[in-house]
């Protein structure tokens, strides 16, 4: 082949490499916004203590909730474009507003960040010793749908238990001054609880269900902005990389975010609590599996009328698009 027209092939390549390049450059040039609800969690404080969105021209206005339910009635009631919640909360969304939101990525998972607590000097060592007593927990919640999952798997119900809903927040303080028998909370709250000498997990959640909790978008906003949606999974991605690499920095980002709220919390306890979450915003067929049988408990109950198909509410050409601006943004 001449060498002239070897030379305008890799030129051709070229040019339209780099028009690729600078078209991306030029899509991120513009500044986009996107409203999103972040919970009182380790992860989503380190998401909080840095301009993630600042890579991707991304302006991200964040609001914290105490909990996931809290996030998805904020979500329900337009006041953010994002969310992310609790399976228990996911599943009944998913059986009576299908049609309100797509499910773009996993936030965090991992059945261990889920755990039952009891005062340092209880003599209570299994959920079965449980029976008949008082049980904290924010019934909302996913950590309360794997724990209803994790009764059934042992033979119990929770009406062999007198459940107490209360606020994650107020969780550790009603075990250790005896208002309640034991709390079924997540992290960070169950190791901060543990550091502090205060109380003993008697039960993790690890191995029942993972749990994952979903990220969710509206689908008119998603519809409208599926570039801001993009960048918004690329910061998540870019999260997700950095805590698992390095657990001990992203913790003293999360306690000094805490602070900012008033509240000291020894970094220690958080980068315990990373031990116990796994990150990886990948939307796979096993994390949607995990989904049914929080689905076909709750049915059981009575909460739901029948099952979701929650592989119909996935779009997964957000999170591939993400992948893309990530390499292109290096």
């Amino acid at each position: 082949m001449p060498k002239t027209l070897c030379l305008s092939r890799w030129s051709a390549f070229a040019l339209g490499a780099i028009g690729s390049a600078l078209m991306a450059q030029m899509a991120l040039a513009e500044t986009l916004s996107i409203r999103v609800g972040l919970q009182s969690v380790p992860p989503d404080e380190v998401y909080t203590a840095k301009d993630w969105g600042s890579r991707y021209d991304l302006k991200v206005e964040h609001s914290s909730f105490s909990s996931g339910a809290d996030i998805l009635k904020a979500f329900i009631a337009g006041r953010v474009d994002i969310g992310n919640g609790g399976s228990g909360r996911l599943v009944t969304m998913a059986a009576q507003q299908p049609e309100l939101f797509y499910i773009i990525a996993a936030n965090q998972y991992g059945g261990d960040r889920y755990g039952v607590i009891v005062a340092k000097n209880s003599p209570i060592k299994t959920v079965q010793e449980l029976k008949g007593k008082k049980v904290g927990a924010v019934t909302g919640s996913g950590a309360y749908s794997t724990f209803r999952v994790y009764l059934d798997r042992i033979g119990m119900t929770e009406s062999d238990l007198q459940i107490v809903n209360m606020k994650v927040e107020d969780l550790r303080a009603a075990v250790q001054q005896g208002i309640i028998d034991a709390a079924v909370a997540w992290e960070p709250h169950v190791a901060i609880a543990e550091t502090m000498g205060v109380v003993t997990r008697i039960q993790s959640m690890a191995g029942v269900n993972e749990s994952p909790n979903f990220v969710l978008v509206n689908r008119q906003f998603a519809d409208a902005n599926p570039e801001a949606v993009a960048r918004y999974i690329a910061t998540l991605i870019d999260l997700g990389e950095f805590i698992s690499r390095d657990p001990k920095e992203a913790a003293v980002m999360a306690a000094g975010q805490i602070s900012k709220k008033g509240v000291s919390i020894d970094p220690k306890a958080l980068e315990l609590s990373f031990t116990r979450i796994k990150m990886d915003p990948k939307v796979t067929d096993e994390l949607l599996a995990e989904l049914i049988p929080v689905a076909v408990s709750m049915k059981a109950a009575g909460k739901i009328n029948a099952v979701p198909d929650f592989k119909k509410l996935v779009r997964m050409d957000f999170y591939e698009q993400a992948v893309k601006l990530r390499q292109l943004s290096k």
